[in-house]
This record gives C-alpha cells, sequence and structure tokens, in this order.
C-alpha cells in the first residue's frame, strides 16, 4: 500500500485487444453497428505505441502487494470501524462513515472517512490539526498502510471560496481520515492528546468527553474478533477449495 501507483483499464475486450491486423463488428449498448480496426484498440493505439505499460518493477511492487492486500483491507475495516464509533461516542463530533451504517460487505467499512467539529473555534482548530504531525496530518495521498489525517479547507480544497467550500460539504474543521494498519488506539489517543494540549485551553473540558481508555480497549478487543469471526465464516470450506 503505498509502494507504487498502477491502475486498470476496464472495457469490452474488443475495444482493449485484438490480434494485429484484424478488423471486428461490434453492437454497442445501444443496438448501433460499429467497425473497430486492430490499431484503434487500447492495448495497439495507446498502451503499445505511446508506452503505457508498468516496468518490471512496478509490476512486481504491484503483484506482491495484491498477495496480502485481502488481509489489509480487513484490518483496515477493524481499524476504521474502532476509530469512527470511538469518535462517534464524543458529543461535539460529527462523523461521516460507512462504518455506522448497514451498506457494506460483510458489514465492513472502507478505510475511509471525515469528521467535523463544529464548536471548535477555526484558529484553534487549525492549531489542533498542526499538532497531529509528525505522526499525522498535513498529507493528502490516502490509502496507504499508516493512518492519514488531512484537512481538505488547508490543503487539497483551500483555494475554494467559503460558498464553494460550503456547497462541497466542507467545514473549515472537516477533517479526512485515511485508516492504515497500526494499532488503531494510537490515532485515538493522539488526537485525544493534542485536543487537551490545544482545544481545551479554549473550549475547557473538551477532551474529557473523549471515550475513557479502558473503553476504547474493550472495543477495540471486541470489533477484532467480531470482524475477523466474520471474515473466517465467509470463506469458503475446504471442499469447496477442491473444485
Amino acid at each position: 500500500g503505498g509502494a507504487t501507483t498502477a491502475g486498470v483499464v476496464i472495457g469490452r475486450a474488443e475495444r482493449m485487444f485484438m490480434p494485429k491486423g484484424e478488423r471486428m463488428t461490434i453492437t454497442d449498448a445501444t443496438g448501433r453497428e460499429e467497425a473497430i480496426a486492430w490499431d484503434e484498440t487500447m492495448f495497439w493505439n495507446v498502451y503499445y505505441v505511446k508506452g503505457g505499460f508498468l516496468d518490471s518493477e512496478k509490476a512486481f511492487e504491484v503483484l506482491n502487494g495484491l498477495k496480502t492486500y485481502e488481509l489489509r483491507v480487513v484490518n483496515k475495516a477493524v481499524n476504521t470501524l474502532t476509530i469512527a464509533n470511538a469518535l462517534h461516542a464524543r458529543p461535539g463530533i460529527n462523523v461521516y462513515c460507512p462504518a455506522l451504517s448497514d451498506n457494506m460487505t460483510l458489514e465492513l467499512p472502507a478505510g475511509l472517512f471525515t469528521i467535523d467539529m463544529p464548536g471548535v473555534d477555526t484558529a484553534v482548530f487549525k492549531r489542533f490539526f498542526d499538532s497531529l504531525e509528525p505522526a499525522d496530518g498535513l498529507q493528502e495521498s490516502l490509502g496507504k498502510t499508516h493512518s492519514l489525517v488531512l484537512c481538505p479547507g488547508l490543503t487539497t480544497h483551500s483555494e475554494l471560496s467559503p460558498e464553494a467550500l460550503e456547497e462541497a460539504g466542507i467545514a473549515p474543521t472537516t477533517l479526512r481520515i485515511s485508516v492504515g494498519l497500526e494499532d488503531p488506539r494510537n490515532l485515538l489517543m493522539h488526537i485525544a492528546e493534542a485536543a487537551k494540549a490545544i482545544i481545551d485551553p479554549a473550549h475547557p473540558g473538551f477532551s474529557n468527553a473523549f471515550m475513557p481508555t479502558e473503553e476504547v480497549d474493550s472495543l477495540y478487543r471486541s470489533i477484532y474478533k467480531d470482524v475477523h469471526g466474520r471474515f473466517i465464516d465467509s470463506r469458503p470450506d475446504s471442499a469447496e477449495l477442491l473444485v
């Protein structure tokens, strides 16, 4: 995760590749017939001529990374559920995360969600966000193996007007959290400690409302067992693996 950059192109087989010199007539989704020549396919017209292939080292990194992809996704789901639910339990923090709904595969969320703190002064919030560095914050890449926290209003969307930010659903105190593979309690404790140091002087007692550490521990252990239990129950039986 995060070691290389690659992509996937998905399309109708005839548009993707055909042997050199061939030509084919297809019927598209609207019922219209269309003739496609070999040199108009994605492979010959884009990749072969213009060079869109991964080099061998990047291809190896992608293939090697896919071997552990499923395990990483499950672990990220555990961490996302833990962080999202722990923050959701704190009054005054809005959490927008699929982990809090049932619209998920195996009821497991993607490792990306947002929060905002509408009651926190904007200037105080900026100092709070800055204090998350170097462990988290001020970063724009998502989906890595370590957790990242960024503030769209201060980074990726900082050039938008206040009206455009509001229309996009981005508040001055919006944080986007990309959940990694490390112990999720590290991020939760880091947020709580930063809030204690920066937010409490302006908003007394703010950090006191975070979930107590023993409850966080219990939540994490419960979610870990539940998610891994559902995951292993979803795996095929030994007899099915032989088919």
